[in-house]
């Protein structure tokens, strides 16, 4: 579990792609008419220590910080060098600034902001805030305009939504200097939790004493100074707004992607358009960058054991995509007749089409494998990897579908040998798995009394498993009903291109896929790796997550070569 419990952490990855993310932004223009750098530097630098610039990972930030920097500048000219009082390009962040005399007149805003305005709201009303931060708001104005802020002092104003707020700061209108006479108020997410402060912290190399007047500031809407102004001089950035925008990032896409992990929100959803205007969902996890993942999902549990692996899979710079095949989810259901197989190979290659994606793995799950197999073959030119969980791709027979239990049995049974009782089926496992609990289905695979069992038992899977098998049954099981159809075909022998290379991770315990079938199945296959651990069993994404994240490890650097 080594692994694992590291991959929870935050990494350095993460926060330099953060920094370019929080400080490349037109709002933030009216640095470069704030005084000469050199007076600047000794304004923000007062205060700061030198020590920690010797240590690594704060010189990373603060090169990366000077990049961003310069990046910023250079769309700075290319806008014609523009005040965010005056910039007119497209932004869809809400931002506004105002002027700190005349009661707070617009005097720019973006355009989310200027379509709330638009029909004559209030600043106040459109900012959404609250009745103690509206007058926290006209006591900043004032003060700002009677010159009693410093220019590295910003407000945090609560709103009346969740995990949003209005950061404000003092906003310079020339290069004249002297006090700042406008405000810049930009909306701010920020889901402030503790064991997620506690990580930022450490890897932006910050105190909890350093971040505390963020956490009071969010818990009470006030001034943010003190020992983030020195924090902001160690990590070389611009200002102090630009750590509490960092920081507000990092944590807030921490949480959630916990939140994900649990089954409590979904991952982030697309659609896909392909050339027959056949209309496919697909999910992205991981991180924003990185290496490119398709996930093929199997029958029963569909994205539950990738999206449990959300903060691992970001932390360790997987770009994961996970497409609904027809009739799970919001895809379109296949027409009458069709190959669910060549389907998914179609939809498989519009994705990589339509993201751009470069190399992409293919990770399947369970059935996903006879999918992701086929994928493989036909598109070898655009996939260099396959990596294959517990595969499960063959129930030509009775025995095959043994280890199953319940109404999974039964439905694969019915498949072979009473088809047209399947769409009743289907009908009943719905209502089976209201009665009996999201987790009976996975379950089914294991055996009473079995460690594998106990140890799902204790991952506490129900939120998650919920969530993905009612997302399942949105079309009414179309695509799980095409799917076991395609299960009880299966094929016997699984031969990839020469150039894919192909990783299968496989439980000793499996009785829903005896290792014996698999070893079978790719039997003369050169470029095919079997990984074996004798400890697990059908569940093996689930008990066993680490080895699944170290074999897609070892599969993106075959992919770079």
């Amino acid at each position: 579990m080594t692994l694992l419990c590291h991959a929870q952490a935050l990494s350095l990855d993460q926060v330099v792609a953060a920094i370019y993310e929080t400080v490349i932004r037109p709002e933030q223009f009216d640095r470069f008419f704030q005084p000469p750098p050199s007076e600047r530097a000794v304004t923000l630098r007062r205060g700061g220590t030198a020590t920690g610039a010797r240590d690594r990972g704060t010189q990373l930030l603060q090169s990366h910080f000077a990049r961003a920097a310069e990046i910023h500048e250079g769309q700075w000219q290319q806008a014609n060098r523009q005040h965010p009082g005056s910039y007119k390009g497209v932004c869809s962040r809400f931002w506004l600034l105002v002027d700190a005399g005349s009661g707070g007149r617009l005097i720019n805003a973006s355009q989310g902001a200027a379509r709330q305005l638009s029909g004559g709201a209030e600043l106040i009303d459109a900012m959404g805030l609250t009745a103690a931060s509206s007058n926290r708001w006209r006591d900043f104005l004032r003060q700002v305009h009677q010159g009693a802020v410093s220019g590295q002092e910003v407000l945090l104003l609560e709103t009346g939504t969740a995990a949003e707020y209005i950061l404000c700061r003092p906003v310079l209108t020339s290069r004249s200097g002297g006090a700042a006479r406008s405000v810049m108020a930009e909306r701010l997410e920020l889901e402030w939790d503790s064991a997620a402060a506690v990580q930022v912290a450490s890897v932006i190399g910050a105190t909890a004493d350093e971040l505390a007047p963020l956490e009071r500031a969010s818990a009470e809407g006030a001034l943010v100074a003190g020992s983030v102004i020195d924090l902001a001089s160690r990590l070389g950035a611009p200002d102090i707004a630009a750590v509490v925008r960092l920081a507000a990032f990092l944590m807030t896409e921490h949480v959630r992607d916990l939140k994900v992990a649990r089954g409590e929100v979904l991952p982030p959803a697309s659609t896909l358009v392909e050339r027959n205007g056949r209309r496919s969902q697909y999910f992205r996890l991981g991180a924003e960058t990185g290496q490119p993942v398709i996930f093929v999902h199997g029958i029963l549990d569909g994205i539950a054991p990738l999206q449990r692996l959300q903060p691992q899979l970001r932390q360790l710079g997987f770009r994961v995509f996970a497409p609904m095949r027809g009739g799970y989810g919001s895809s379109d259901p296949l027409a009458p007749g069709e190959d669910p197989v060549e389907a998914c190979v179609r939809q498989l290659d519009a994705l990589i089409a339509t993201e751009g994606l470069q190399k992409p793995i293919l990770l399947s799950h369970r059935a996903g494998a006879l999918f992701a197999c086929t994928a493989a073959n036909r598109l070898h030119r655009k996939i260099p990897a396959l990596l294959a969980v517990a595969a499960n791709c063959n129930a030509s027979s009775p025995r095959q579908f043994s280890g199953i239990r319940g109404y999974a049995w039964l439905v694969a049974f019915c498949a072979g040998r009473a088809p047209w009782l399947l769409p009743v089926l289907l009908k009943g496992w719905a209502t089976a798995i209201r009665w009996y609990g999201h987790e009976i289905l996975l379950r089914a695979q294991t055996a009473p009394g079995s460690r594998e069992r106990a140890r799902l038992d204790a991952l506490h899977l129900l939120p998650l498993l919920k969530q993905s098998q009612d997302l399942f049954l949105n079309k009414g099981g179309a695509g799980c009903l095409a799917d076991v159809r395609v299960m009880r075909r299966g094929f016997a022998h699984m031969g990839l291109g020469q150039k894919t290379r192909a990783v299968f991770v496989h439980g000793g315990e499996d009785q829903v896929a005896p290792l014996p079938q698999i070893r079978e199945a790719l039997r003369g296959m050169g470029n095919a790796q079997l990984c074996v651990s004798q400890e697990a069993g059908a569940s093996l994404f689930y008990t066993f997550p680490e080895l699944v994240l170290t074999a897609l490890q070892d599969c993106a650097v075959a992919a770079s070569e």
